[in-house]
C-alpha cells in the first residue's frame, strides 16, 4: 500500500497498481535515444509483475499498531515483506524465467541500504534482531539467481540476454521505471533525479531529471516512444484517523470508490546529459 496524506484524508494506491504503471512505462520505452529493452516481453512482464506478491495483502490490508493507519509498503513487518516477495518471485519464475530473475534481482535491491527506492526514501527498514532473517533471505535469492542464470545461459533463445552486463542493465532500467512510477504515486510532485539509467547495452547511462508542472511533470532525457504520455493511477480516499482494527479499515476501504489520479508526462527537451559508465 502506498499512502499519501492530504489534509484529513488518506489517498491509498495498491502496490500492484503502482506496478501496472511501471509496466505501462516499460511498454512505451525506446526511441532514438534509448534502446528497446530486450528480451522485450520478459522485461515488460517483470516491470508489470514485480510486486504481484502483494495481491493477497492488498485484499486484506492491516493496521500498523504504531500509527493505527494502514501499513505502507515500507512499514510492513519484515517477515511478511519477505514472504510476499518470495511468493511473487515464484509466480513470475513459473511464467517466465528471465522475468523472474529480474524480479528476484529487484527484490534483493530493496534491502540494499546503499541505494534508495527513490530520492528521500531508504531501503526496507530492518530491526537488528531481523538481520539474520534478511541475510538468509538474500542468500536464498542469490542461489536462485545463480540457478536461473545457468538455465538461461544454456538456452539458445536467452543465452545472449543472460550476459552479466546485459542483466545488470535490465535490472537498473527496471529499477528506474519502478522509481518513476513511485514518483507519481507518492506525491506531491517535486523536482527529482533518477540517476544511472541505462540508455543502451554498451554502457551508456543518463540521469533522468524530473520537473513538476501543472497536472504532471517533464522528464529529460526522454525515454519513451510517445510524447506526451497520459498517466492514470487507480486510488481510493479514506478518512485520516485512528482505525480500531483491521476489520474496521477493511470495511471503510470496501466502501471507498476507486478514482483515477491523472498526470501528463512530457519531454523536458533540454538536451541529453548522457555519460558513459565508468568514465
Amino acid at each position: 500500500m502506498i499512502i499519501q496524506e492530504q489534509g484529513d484524508h488518506l489517498i491509498l494506491i495498491r502496490q500492484t497498481d503502482h506496478a501496472v504503471l511501471s509496466g505501462y512505462f516499460a511498454r512505451e520505452s525506446s526511441n532514438e535515444k534509448f534502446a528497446r529493452p530486450e528480451p522485450l516481453e520478459s522485461f515488460q512482464l517483470a516491470a508489470t509483475e514485480h510486486d504481484n506478491g502483494w495481491n493477497e495483502q492488498e485484499l486484506h490490508p492491516r493496521i500498523d499498531p504504531v500509527t493505527f493507519l494502514p501499513y505502507t509498503f515500507m512499514s510492513l513487518p519484515t517477515e511478511e515483506h519477505i514472504d510476499l516477495y518470495q511468493r511473487g518471485i515464484e509466480r513470475v519464475v513459473k511464467a517466465d524465467r528471465y522475468a523472474g530473475l529480474l524480479v528476484s534481482m529487484h527484490c534483493a535491491g530493496l534491502y540494499d541500504k546503499t541505494r534508495a527506492t527513490m530520492p528521500g526514501f531508504s531501503a526496507k527498514y530492518v530491526k537488528a534482531q531481523e538481520a539474520p532473517l534478511v541475510s538468509d533471505f538474500l542468500q536464498r535469492l542469490r542461489l536462485q539467481q545463480l540457478r536461473l542464470k545457468v538455465d538461461l545461459r544454456g538456452d539458445p533463445a536467452t543465452k545472449d540476454f543472460a550476459d552479466e552486463k546485459w542483466l545488470q542493465a535490465n535490472a537498473q532500467r527496471l529499477e528506474a521505471l519502478d522509481r518513476l512510477s513511485l514518483y507519481f504515486c507518492l506525491g506531491p510532485l517535486e523536482p527529482a533525479t533518477i540517476d544511472a539509467v541505462p540508455a543502451d547495452y554498451q554502457g551508456r547511462e543518463v540521469d533522468w531529471n524530473l520537473q513538476p508542472e501543472e497536472n504532471g511533470a517533464t522528464l529529460e532525457p526522454y525515454p519513451f516512444r510517445r510524447d506526451p504520455l497520459e498517466i492514470s493511477i487507480l486510488a481510493r480516499r479514506i478518512p485520516k484517523r485512528r482505525y480500531a482494527d483491521d476489520l474496521e479499515l477493511q470495511k471503510v476501504l470496501a466502501q471507498a470508490p476507486y478514482f483515477g489520479l491523472q498526470f501528463t508526462l512530457r519531454d523536458g527537451g533540454t538536451g541529453n546529459r548522457a555519460r558513459v559508465a565508468g568514465l
